[in-house]
């Protein structure tokens, strides 16, 4: 029973990065690239979990912690990146040029 479980949420877990990567590479604007950047991070991690249970070792889970960081620290630097980006564009109402 678990090991049906365990290949069930393998395949849907594929399926989902899957859906993760066409949504990055079609993706019509920034945020929705980044959005998909951010599932393919949680599919990552999900399949590293799955694993660790596959296998029943503790092994794994500073890996876990580790790709999870990344990937968090990697939506917010995309974010800060976009924000001022985008910040920088439009013109700023409190500079006068009198």
């Amino acid at each position: 029973m678990t090991e049906t479980l365990l290949i069930l949420a393998f395949v849907l877990l594929g399926l989902a990065l899957l859906l993760g990567f066409v949504r990055m590479a079609r993706g019509p604007s920034v945020v929705d690239r980044i959005l998909a950047f951010d599932a393919i991070v949680l599919c990552a991690v999900g399949f590293t979990v799955l694993l660790s249970r596959w296998w029943q070792t503790d092994f794994y889970v500073e890996l876990i912690l580790i790709v999870s960081s990344l990937g968090f620290f990697g939506t917010v630097a995309f974010v800060f990146f976009l924000q001022r980006s985008f910040s920088s564009d439009q013109p700023n109402p409190d500079d006068d040029d009198e």
